[in-house]
């Protein structure tokens, strides 16, 4: 995806800076061959080892650009959608088989446009199950459902996960238990009788969530307790699932950070066959595979390309130096970073020099939290430069916000020698078209 010609870096055949200069700084540049080659070998991994189908459904919360989600859907790939981002689905042209309505308290707005569109929806609780046979009823349509599932982890009980993000480790059981999302297996095995008997729900598989298990490496584990649910609703109910959902937690390596997860192979090779092996011991036929993959697709996808403006030293006090940008946090605000925030940086405009310093590169906000990049080791930095921070696709753009009323930045989609603006910079009048003055302050 990148690569340097005469000092200057390049994302597939465009210049970075040809791109800074038509369309300024912040910028969030994306390459479209790094996103379909992030959908084949994902789909890949896990369609070679498994029998029955398989779909892949990106999260839109980590990345809902209109351009990007046609770029996923020509690959093949659905979405699993929160709350409105069902319309986003819609406009995209997303096949509703592959559209999954996730997320709690649904509105009944969004219910019925689930119902008329055709997509699944992820029950998460006994109310909603109600709620939806109740529109399904009124609409005379048959709503396609899968109840979501929160898990013990009786096999994890005290297992501890260290994250940078927190300052203590977390139990990871007593994490998945108190999961705002999901319903606990007593309350699943009411809302599963009950599905059953209703007249307007088809009750078609089961969903889980395995984000912070999943990402602390017991995705084995995990599956095996999800399984043995299985086979006891199938005892219990003489139903079995025509449909496995199984999201998030899927990370991908980060350039310069040394911690390395497990490959997507890996991820594949220990899922398929847990699932497979527990699908034979409680005579199941394995049920279509559903996997919503977070940030994998889009991390490596994307830089995000800022321009120095002032640089400063303090050698007395603080003994550091600040290298000021135009970017700033407003657009770095991944919320389930598990790697907090850290970003290769590279200088783009032109070859680094041997010698190296420590700095803190910030943004321009009135805040003290605004440093893009904490205590990294850089080449020499001179103003006016331009810096790329790698891994930026998930979470960044569709995080961010506007304090201290700054504009959200451009992005460019790149396609070998081709590029296209597939998102205008915000304006200031963006920003304050929402606000209204009351007549007696006029």
């Amino acid at each position: 995806m990148l690569k340097r010609d005469g000092g200057i870096l390049k994302i597939e055949e465009v210049s970075c800076v040809k791109l800074a200069e038509k369309y300024g700084t912040p910028l969030f540049i994306y390459s479209e061959k790094k996103i379909r080659e992030n959908c084949r070998t994902f789909y890949n991994a896990f369609k070679k080892r498994y029998p029955n189908e398989v779909v892949v459904c990106v999260g839109f919360k980590a990345n809902y650009n209109l351009a990007l989600r046609k770029i996923v859907i020509q690959e093949g790939c659905g979405g699993d959608c929160f709350g409105y981002e069902m319309y986003l689905a819609i406009l995209t042209g997303q096949d509703p088989e592959k559209t999954v309505l996730n997320g709690p308290g649904k509105s009944e707005e969004i219910i019925r446009l689930a119902i008329h569109y055709g997509a699944y929806i992820n029950i998460d609780s006994s109310n909603e199950l109600e709620r939806v046979n109740k529109i399904a009823q009124e609409l005379k349509k048959t709503a396609k459902i899968c109840p979501r599932i929160r898990l013990p982890l009786k096999d994890l009980e005290g297992r501890l996960f260290f994250d940078k993000r927190y300052t203590q480790g977390i139990d990871i059981a007593k994490w998945e238990r108190e999961f705002k999302f999901g319903i606990e297996p007593d309350k699943l095995f009411e809302v599963i009788e009950k599905a059953l008997k209703a007249n307007y729900l088809k009750l078609e598989g089961l969903h889980y969530h395995g984000g912070l298990p999943r990402r602390a490496g017991f995705f084995k584990e995990e599956i095996l307790e999800l399984m043995d649910y299985i086979g006891y609703i199938k005892e219990k109910f003489n139903w079995e699932p025509k449909i496995l959902n199984i999201g998030g937690g899927f990370l991908s390596p980060r350039e310069g950070y040394e911690k390395h997860p497990p490959t997507i192979d890996e991820y594949a090779e220990v899922i398929t066959n847990t699932i497979l092996n527990k699908c034979n011991e409680y005579k199941i036929s394995p049920p279509r595979l559903y996997i919503e993959p977070g940030r994998w697709h889009w991390e490596n996808a994307a830089i995000y390309l800022v321009r120095v403006i002032e640089i400063k030293e303090d050698t007395t006090l603080a003994k550091k130096k600040w290298v000021y940008t135009d970017g700033s946090i407003n657009e770095l605000c991944d919320p389930f970073d598990p790697f907090m925030g850290y970003h290769k940086v590279v200088i783009a405009n032109r070859l680094p020099e041997e010698s190296k310093e420590v700095v803190d590169i910030c943004g321009q906000l009135c805040n003290a939290a605004d440093i893009i990049a904490k205590n990294v080791e850089v080449p020499l930095i001179r103003e006016g430069d331009l810096l790329a921070l790698m891994d930026v696709g998930a979470y960044n753009e569709s995080f961010a916000n506007q304090s201290n009323a700054k504009p959200r930045s451009a992005a460019v989609l790149v396609n070998g020698e081709y590029e296209a603006l597939i998102k205008r910079r915000e304006t200031y009048q963006d920003i304050i078209n929402r606000d209204l003055i009351p007549y007696w302050l006029a």
